[in-house]
């Protein structure tokens, strides 16, 4: 988890910098006061084949209050509706309920299972791949919407980065 804004806009600059279309896209969730609460992103973007990885991080003392669906609606939305991509996929823990709730909730399906590939807590866990297309993403749109709605968290969208 980064420690600021700073560190974000820092070590992204040289990204930015070059003409080529963008391979990856981060946000960071802060509290007002500028806490960060949360990581999140579209990366390994792929132009030609319509894909990309979201990866999705959410400080311990914000999870399960609606922040996780709110940033990966946000990417779903930056994904399908602006760079016009036809999938996404991402991959979590197979022990992590809360992720597995999460991202079928939104449509995302199971599409493989890589066995102990993640090491954690001093043992070694199965991954879940999921991948959600954009077909599918319209069918659960305002379901998803209507649920966002429901939570605590305001979106403040800022145009670009200051430093």
């Amino acid at each position: 988890m980064p420690v600021s804004r700073e560190y974000v806009v820092e070590s992204w600059k040289p990204a930015l910098q070059y003409n080529e279309p963008p391979k990856a896209f981060w946000f960071l969730a802060e509290e007002p006061d500028g806490k960060p609460i949360g990581l999140c992103g579209i990366q390994s973007i792929n132009y030609i084949h319509g894909d990309a990885v979201i990866p999705l991080f959410v400080a311990k003392d914000y999870r399960r209050k609606g922040l996780a669906l709110t940033m990966l609606l946000e990417l779903m939305e930056l994904a399908f509706d602006q760079l016009r991509l036809h999938r996404l996929s991402t991959i979590y823990r197979a022990n992590n309920q809360a992720t597995e709730k999460l991202v079928t909730s939104v449509g995302f399906a199971k599409e493989g299972r890589i066995r102990e590939g993640w090491y954690a807590d001093g043992q070694h866990h199965d991954i879940i791949q999921v991948g959600l297309l954009n077909s599918e993403w319209l069918e659960t749109k305002q379901i998803v919407k209507k649920r966002l709605a429901e939570t605590s968290f305001e979106l403040v969208k800022r145009s670009k980065l200051q430093n």
